[in-house]
């Protein structure tokens, strides 16, 4: 990673001595996927997966298993040397088989580690319909790898600098499809801008001559290339990160051959439950009239099957059976809250023009699908009255629940008329665009949801006896105080106050003594004060990605489970009722707490407490608890200056705090910079502390 952000960071990092719980944390899959029906061997890069002891998938029939790894020591000291190449988070490396029956549709699957300690965050798991190719690494353009047989899978990694060349044997008149899956594997890095690997492909003739190139998908940031042979020739397909940086996560998968893909179909909209006639777009399809129906309400992602394989997955959207759908109505259709309006930006009319009817004082919300829909439609909505005047305009609205979208171009339109009547809505492309693929769907709501909430991380993994955090983000304007409730939680485990004070805050579970390991599907609730009441919204799993040292991003998991993992050979609680509040005032300069240790027998290490959960008004220097101690009296300082200040606050604050005891591992060098992993690390309950005015 070649930028002066790296450098900073790495400066940060020189000569300091972070501890790290021994959390599993996945970095990249190689190759990350295989084809249906075949057993395939992938390498597994991470911190802490050395010490995994099984694999899970979201598909309960993909199987996997850990296969016995010894890595050369040479190459470990490789690694783990200060290059642009090395990573904390990319430092071990282990070995899965994975079987895949013959009737796994193809498509992409999270993947996930599970070790003593817990699950692993989710990576993308491709099952395709063609065999991988990996690359030889020492390919070159005068050596190139030779792929013998397509369709294929193209596997391989780009480091620092690389370009990967693959030679395949073409013939005239080919359509050849080369789809790149880069930035889908993994979806952001954290350490890296971009904050994602952006791969670069080119196809040359025998003579070096381009035959193609791409750099992107219209919007998507993985390229394509769709060409047709002009001869039969030796051609080479190069791949390369757009500004040449490169690590072991930087891994790609290029579909080649003369395979199915779908660029287009239309309708792209449709009612649940009921068919659609779609004509279809695209290179090497059996057909270009399908059937489809979907069951399901919303975003559906469709893949077409033909002679010669599975086709890419495309984007349908599904308006509820409770609304009527008008397709490419003519000008002035009316929109209404029971119907959806399905229509597409032309030369004729690059502006598209719909009735409104308003009612003094009653917000009108009309919501446009686009872009989130695989359209190209970069959409701006303008509201006109009956004298045509502009009263309310709408371009991008970002939709929290499109974790893997940067650019939000779908508009929400939102205004309050001051006299009733009808009035004008206008549609175009903020760039002028249009055509077919420039399709859009309008949706008129009486009221959308003001804010939506995640949980993260999406498998909770909680030791037997133990206590284990999760978090839950809010995104819009929800009122608060709100409440959790969370269905499915196993007889015996208690919970922390589940009282939602922020915008981000978190909650503990605590697992009883002697709790079997094993896996719950739950469910948590949001419960809200609202004007009919109280509601109920579902809080969404998660897995939370850094993006370029600085966005994170919530991406959606198949489901939300607790894991219950091996006992610690310590726990760690609190001698008062940790679901009420403590008052502090401010003339309050410590707060004592009580620390409760409960040590199996045998284990007589040393136990470190820090403040979990660390602010400027609080603090606590490190103390060690003795191996013959069963509870400490810790004193949490508080800064009397901050705290003062806190008082000119409307309403008293409150914050939220626990404390962590953790028992310290081996320490590792990785060139200037001194880790240490943490043997064991064990947490008390989150408690709520609350300013008395």
């Amino acid at each position: 990673m070649r930028s002066k952000h790296i450098v900073l960071a790495i400066l940060c990092l020189l000569f300091a001595t972070p501890i790290y719980a021994q959390k599993l944390s996945l970095g990249y899959l190689y190759p990350a996927g295989g084809q249906v029906g075949t057993t395939v061997e992938i390498e597994a890069g991470g911190l802490n997966i050395n010490k995994s002891t099984k694999v899970i998938f979201s598909h309960p029939d993909i199987k996997g298993e850990l296969v016995p790894f010894v890595e050369k020591s040479s190459e470990v000291k490789k690694r783990k040397r200060l290059t642009d190449e090395s990573s904390p988070q990319l430092a071990d490396r282990i070995k899965i088989r994975i079987t895949i029956p013959a009737d796994v549709p193809c498509g992409v699957y999270d993947l996930r580690l599970q070790g003593a300690r817990g699950v692993s965050n989710m990576l993308p798991f491709e099952v395709a319909s063609y065999p991988n190719f990996l690359e030889s690494k020492k390919s070159k353009l005068i050596r190139p790898d030779i792929v013998s047989t397509l369709p294929a899978v193209l596997c391989g990694q780009v480091t620092p600098g690389g370009i990967d060349y693959f030679k395949f044997t073409g013939h005239k008149g080919e359509k050849i499809v080369a789809s790149v899956m880069g930035r889908r594997l993994v979806p952001y890095i954290a350490d890296a801008v971009p904050g994602w690997f952006q791969p670069v492909i080119k196809i040359v003739d025998s003579q070096g001559k381009e035959v193609a190139y791409s750099d992107d998908n219209h919007h998507n940031v993985d390229p394509l290339i769709i060409t047709t042979l002009p001869q039969d020739d030796q051609y080479t397909l190069m791949i390369h990160d757009a500004i040449f940086r490169g690590r072991q996560d930087f891994t790609y998968r290029i579909q080649l051959g003369v395979i199915p893909y779908v660029t287009g179909r239309y309708p792209a909209y449709g009612v649940a439950g009921k068919k659609v006639k779609q004509v279809l777009e695209g290179a090497n399809l059996s057909s270009t009239k399908e059937t489809i129906k979907t069951k399901k309400e919303g975003y559906n992602h469709i893949s077409y099957t033909s002679d010669i394989g599975t086709s890419n997955t495309v984007a349908f959207y599904a308006v509820p059976r409770s609304k009527t759908l008008i397709e490419s109505p003519e000008t002035g259709a009316l929109l209404t809250t029971t119907t959806a309006i399905a229509d597409s930006l032309t030369a004729d009319s690059k502006i598209k023009r719909y009735k409104v009817d308003a009612t003094m004082g009653e917000q009108l919300i009309i919501e446009l699908i686009g872009r989130r829909n695989g359209s190209r439609i970069d959409g701006v909505m303008r509201l006109r009255d009956k004298y045509g005047r502009v009263v309310a305009e709408a371009d991008d609205t970002e939709d929290p629940l499109q974790g893997l979208m940067t650019f939000h171009a779908d508009p929400v339109l939102k205004y309050t008329p001051k006299m009733s009547g009808e009035m004008t809505l206008e549609v175009e492309d903020l760039h002028r665009g249009f055509g077919r693929d420039y399709h859009f769907l309008l949706q008129r709501h009486d009221q959308m949801p003001t804010f939506n909430a995640f949980v993260s991380p999406a498998n909770i993994s909680i030791p037997s006896g133990g206590t284990a955090s999760f978090r839950v983000d809010v995104a819009g304007k929800a009122k608060r105080p709100a409440r959790l409730e969370i269905i499915g939680l196993p007889k015996g485990f208690t919970t922390s106050n589940l009282t939602h004070l922020g915008k981000a805050w978190e909650f503990s579970l605590t697992a009883p003594k002697g709790a079997e390991v094993k896996r719950f599907p739950i469910e948590i609730k949001f419960d809200y004060p609202s004007e009919k009441g109280r509601e109920q919204v579902d809080v969404l799993p998660v897995d939370n990605m850094m993006q370029a040292f600085y966005y994170t991003h919530h991406i959606q998991a198949a489901e939300l489970t607790l894991d219950v993992v091996e006992a610690s050979p310590y726990r760690l609680s609190l001698d008062f009722d940790h679901t009420k509040v403590l008052h502090i005032t401010a003339k309050d300069e410590v707060i004592p707490i009580k620390v409760l240790i409960d040590r199996d027998p045998g284990f007589n290490e040393n136990i470190e407490l820090i403040l979990g959960k660390k602010n400027s008004l609080f603090s606590l220097e490190p103390i060690s608890i003795a191996p013959n101690e069963n509870e400490k009296l810790i004193h949490i300082r508080i800064n009397g200056s901050l705290l003062q200040s806190q008082l000119k606050r409307k309403w008293a604050p409150t914050w939220q705090m626990n404390i962590v005891g953790t028992v310290k591992g081996e320490i590792q060098k990785q060139g200037k910079r001194t880790f240490q992993n943490a043997k064991y690390s064990e947490m008390t309950p989150f408690f709520l502390i609350k300013l008395k005015k």
